[in-house]
């Protein structure tokens, strides 16, 4: 039997994993992700240093494969570019992540650590007394505890009674281009337009990720005419002299991206963490250090909760309250500041408080 199943081996999962392994638990991971597909959602902030060093899996970050990100220029409230460079932060400065081989790498930190991960998938949980059974494709496994960290679905908390609630609604219509020999820029760049904002950052390997943040409406219009996703680019100030290659034949690739938060993220012999406990909107850059810092104190609660200090579940519920509450307040703060447009849809949704 097993001590803890974790489904989901992204960089919550994997963290959680790998602090439970530590700690001498009998740990199994599971997912049936494809390690060949691309992955959105690679900007990790220099915070994230103590967390990693605290794990013991900073050499994650020290393998060459991920590219130093030295400060962000934003248009946002103005018509110039606002630079920000990391060099006052003192935690240094963040990544580019290569966002397959860094969970690739957590994956690796989890079983150097002692946990077992399998490519498969849950499809049922069921309690039987004080353990759960667990249905996985082609076979069946038991646990004491189930920790859901399968991202913005949250399918097994959800299955389990919990609610997700979703945030005003948020979508990116996104590609990956290949970099110019001449793209050098290491910084991130964010510019606000009169229908949402754009992203933009150089990755490893010579490729730019470009991401419009909008609403549904307008993905709509560019899921009917991709042309409509360059026109919006060429309309841009600063994101259009980016310097990349033809797009033309590029795809262009779309996912849901607003926040949301399930209503309770701790239940009997079970924990939600990461995405599938919180989800932030990309402008807050908070998206992978959540996972980590929410994988790496839920790693910590369900092994106290086994050693039967169940005080420290309440305590994560409590501190997830918390995290949602600052990041609210600041997404508050930040889209407020951008008034120029709050005539148009995208922009009045979001002049109000966030509930």
């Amino acid at each position: 039997m097993w001590d803890v199943l974790i489904a989901g081996a992204g960089p919550a999962g994997a963290v959680a994993a790998r602090v439970l392994a530590r700690a001498g638990r009998r740990v199994l991971l599971i997912d049936d992700s494809r390690p060949d597909l691309p992955k959105v959602g690679e900007s990790l902030p220099g915070a994230a240093r103590p967390i990693l060093q605290n794990l013991d899996a900073l050499t994650v970050l020290e393998s060459g494969s991920h590219l130093p990100c030295y400060g962000n220029i934003s248009l946002w409230g103005a018509e110039r570019p606002v630079v920000n460079d990391f060099i006052h932060d003192p935690n240094g400065s963040g990544w580019h992540l290569d966002r397959v081989r860094f969970d690739g790498e957590l994956q690796a930190a989890a079983r150097s650590a002692g946990a077992v991960s399998w490519k498969d998938r849950v499809k049922s949980v069921t309690g039987t007394g004080e353990t759960w059974r667990v249905r996985l494709k082609e076979r069946e496994v038991v646990c004491q505890w189930l920790i859901d960290a399968t991202g913005r679905a949250a399918g097994i908390a959800q299955s389990l009674g919990a609610t997700r609630h979703r945030d005003i609604p948020l979508f990116a219509a996104y590609r990956w281009l290949v970099a110019s020999d001449e793209d050098t820029e290491t910084r991130t760049a964010i510019e606000a337009v009169p229908d949402g904002w754009w992203y933009t950052a150089r990755l490893p390997g010579q490729t730019r990720v470009v991401i419009f943040h909008t609403d549904e409406r307008e993905i709509t219009r560019i899921r009917r005419d991709p042309g409509c996703w360059d026109a919006e680019l060429d309309n841009t100030r600063y994101i259009r002299h980016c310097l990349c290659r033809e797009r033309d034949s590029v795809p262009i690739h779309f996912r849901e991206a607003g926040g949301g938060y399930l209503d309770r993220v701790v239940g009997s012999r079970w924990l939600a963490t990461g995405d599938a406990a919180l989800s932030f909107d990309p402008i807050s850059s908070r998206g992978i250090f959540n996972a980590l810092y929410t994988g790496m104190k839920a790693g910590e609660a369900v092994h106290a909760a086994l050693t039967g200090d169940f005080s420290a579940l309440d305590v994560y519920g409590e501190r997830l309250k918390t995290v949602r509450a600052t990041y609210r307040n600041h997404l508050d703060f930040i889209y407020r500041a951008e008034n120029r447009w709050i005539d148009r849809p995208f922009w009045a949704d979001r002049q109000s408080t966030f509930p």
